[in-house]
């Protein structure tokens, strides 16, 4: 698990935000984000025993403030967290932050006019983000497909980025921009 540089997520049909993440053809974990709780909580799990690999909580009760900590259920060892970064209407960005919080990599999202009109005419406009590293350097993407559910590729072309992070993190944060 974890060990190529392509991913993809696919939302399943239920009530509230359910994910399916494979590399390859092979699916390697499943999320399910917990309703109606005053903190955010997702779990994801293996998809053939249903034991928790990761946790993420959020650490504050305002969404707008929350840093989401990345915990590997298996060892209970911090992975990292995604914080959203200055609020802006326009256009998403989250940090990604290792296990000790430094700056990882950004999550940023595409461009201005796409990303208004996401907000403005349609969802059914495929997201993208690109993932950089500290100074800039591109390290990967994630390109939304016109679907119905989200379902979308996370390529990593390098850097630092723990993989674990960069996926688990891009799963949170299309649950918690309702993309």
């Amino acid at each position: 698990m974890f060990d190529g540089r392509s991913y993809e997520v696919r939302q399943r049909i239920a009530i509230g935000n359910k994910y399916r993440i494979y590399e390859g053809d092979e699916p390697i974990l499943e999320s399910a984000q917990k309703k109606f709780r005053l903190k955010e909580d997702f779990r994801f799990t293996d998809p053939e025993t249903g034991d928790e690999r990761f946790r993420v909580k959020a650490d504050s009760v305002l969404d707008i403030a929350a840093a989401y900590d990345i915990v590997d259920a298996r060892t209970d060892e911090r992975v990292g967290a995604v914080k959203r970064e200055a609020i802006s209407f326009f256009k998403h960005e989250y940090s990604l932050l290792g296990p000790d919080g430094d700056l990882v990599a950004r999550i940023r999202e595409d461009s201005v006019p796409l990303a208004i009109a996401r907000r403005f005419l349609t969802t059914l406009i495929p997201f993208s983000y690109e993932i950089v590293a500290p100074d800039g350097t591109a390290i990967g993407a994630a390109n939304g497909a016109f679907s119905l559910r989200d379902k979308y590729s996370i390529d990593l072309d390098g850097g630092d980025a723990d993989p674990r992070l960069a996926v688990v993190g891009m799963v949170v944060v299309d649950a918690i921009e309702e993309n």
